[in-house]
């Protein structure tokens, strides 16, 4: 798919929120401009656990602003979006990656303050409710065992977690959605939204051990399918002559499937930045080892994994030039 592309130094992201704030991150001169690190305009912004990011792109003489997740609950988003004196009504889009309260949280109070015909992009699945299950072994069972053995498990205290999905509640989403004139697209397949940025669609799954161990997503409560997020999206951002930006909310799918996707939807096989959630808290050190290999191989620019990303991750990925600690307020100029 031929996305078209921007030119470099028209694209602006900004992180509006995360799990950590900070004032005193040097901002070091190895990145040549890209990454300006926060100072006193940090002041006062709110961490919570969640993330979103704010994505500006100068197209000739126009300004586009994208919100890329809501963070959580706590509606720190918003409280954070004032303190950077960032206007609601100048979001033209936005994007919320999947149907975890730490990405949707504040959706619905900014819907309230958008302008009429932005427009939410959101998969369908995002707004279906159902069940979730995770065994504590991490090992997988075939779906229908374990729907069938789900009781047994359970009476077992082999599950770790187990209870309804937190989806976002679809009726309320229409409804101030209809009040306030925001456009809602549901949607399964990647969508151009500017020339060079475009959304995922569906991930492919190129190799099924990136995703999470023994989680199982459940239309009932004995009817259970490996939970493999299909509703996850992420954004791709083509910057002429430098490649692709990946921009990620929690990576449940795997970061290296959202790359590889990446390179078979646009056609191109170049890496410049990634940024966002990697969700590698809870893998071994050898698994981590081999993802920080792979981002090594494709020798980026920028890699900034915050949020879900974990310690373990950033303490390897450290070796890397590409490497640097995002925060809320962490500005990278692309």
């Amino acid at each position: 798919m031929n996305i078209g592309n921007i030119e470099s130094g028209n694209l602006t992201v900004k992180v509006v929120a995360s799990n950590r704030t900070s004032m005193t991150l040097s901002t070091d001169k190895k990145y040549q401009g890209r990454v300006i690190q926060p100072r006193h305009d940090s002041f006062g912004t709110i961490a919570e656990h969640g993330i979103a990011m704010i994505i500006k792109i100068l197209v000739e003489d126009s300004t586009h602003l994208i919100l890329f997740d809501t963070s959580g609950y706590m509606q720190t988003v918003i409280h954070n979006l004032i303190q950077f004196k960032i206007n609601f009504k100048e979001i033209e889009k936005v994007i919320i990656s999947h149907g975890h309260l730490d990405h949707f949280g504040a959706l619905i109070p900014i819907i309230s303050k958008l302008n009429e015909g932005c427009e939410v992009f959101i998969s369908p699945l995002s707004l279906t409710k159902g069940y979730y299950a995770n065994t504590k072994s991490g090992n997988d069972l075939p779906p229908e065992d374990f729907g069938i053995s789900f009781k047994q498990l359970k009476k077992d205290g082999q599950l770790q977690f187990y209870g309804r999905t937190s989806r976002i509640n679809k009726d309320i989403v229409y409804n101030r959605a209809n009040e306030n004139k925001v456009k809602i697209v549901e949607t399964r397949v990647p969508e151009n939204l500017y020339t060079g940025v475009i959304t995922s669609g569906e991930i492919e799954i190129f190799d099924e051990k990136e995703l999470p161990k023994g989680l199982y997503l459940g239309t009932s409560k004995t009817e259970y399918d490996k939970h493999t997020f299909r509703e996850e999206i992420a954004l791709y951002i083509n910057i002429k002559d430098k490649g692709l930006v990946v921009i990620t909310g929690c990576s449940h799918t795997g970061i290296i499937n959202i790359i590889n996707h990446g390179q078979k939807l646009t056609g191109i096989d170049k890496i410049y930045a990634l940024i966002g959630g990697f969700h590698k808290e809870r893998e071994s050190t050898e698994d981590i080892e081999n993802v920080v290999s792979f981002i090594e191989n494709l020798n980026p620019k920028i890699t900034c994994g915050m949020h879900c990303t974990g310690f373990e991750f950033n303490r390897l990925m450290h070796r890397h030039p590409s490497h640097v600690i995002g925060v809320i307020g962490t500005e990278f100029h692309l």
